[in-house]
């Protein structure tokens, strides 16, 4: 059954440490952009096999899939990891029917692609500290936001952004919750 508790249980036990002393924040949002991610995959996998959310919603599927091994193989081809994120984006429209497909609902958004590209800079740059992975967040999530000048990634995150009156964290946090709220019931509307 596909839920969104373990992400949940993720943020609030960051929103807890991080209420105490945010110096880490940049690794709160490491590990539950990594759990965020395992969502997807573990929802789509799920959805993909029939089976249903928390709320007793299912997509209706195009392609019946026996198992996750006949799932695997189709998605492997010739590969030996299979980049679940990357797939949700390429072929959900031929594994779900569009009329209810939750996965169209965010990466069919700008905002979520947006936030989520940003998120996936800032995890690199936070995990890999290169110079190209610095390039990147410099003009994809610091120019992209209106910052001019290089800052850690931890600053950046507890900037506060002007237009929505919180803290970048925040932002990014808010929308793992609400997006994982409309894979799990995709009629969900805040």
């Amino acid at each position: 059954m596909i839920d969104n508790q373990s992400l949940i249980d993720k943020i609030d036990n960051w929103q807890l440490e991080l209420k105490v002393n945010n110096k880490h924040i940049h690794l709160a949002l490491l590990e539950i952009f990594i759990e965020f991610e395992q969502f997807l995959t573990n929802s789509f996998i799920e959805y993909a096999l029939g089976n249903s959310s928390q709320n007793g919603f299912f997509p209706n599927r195009r392609i019946n899939f026996s198992d996750k091994e006949h799932l695997d193989g189709i998605l492997k081809c010739d590969k030996q990891y299979i980049d679940y994120i990357k797939k949700i984006q390429e072929i959900r429209k031929y594994i779900f029917k569009e009329d209810n497909c939750p996965f169209n609902k965010i990466f069919s958004t700008s905002e979520f692609t947006t936030y989520f590209k940003q998120i996936q800079i800032l995890r690199n740059f936070i995990a890999h500290k290169s110079e190209e992975s610095k390039t990147k967040y410099i003009k994809n999530v610091l120019r992209a936001n209106g910052i001019n000048s290089f800052i850690k990634a931890d600053t950046f995150l507890k900037k506060i952004n002007k237009k929505k009156n919180k803290t970048y964290y925040s932002i990014y946090i808010d929308n793992f919750i609400f997006y994982s709220d409309i894979i799990c019931n995709p009629h969900f509307e805040q």
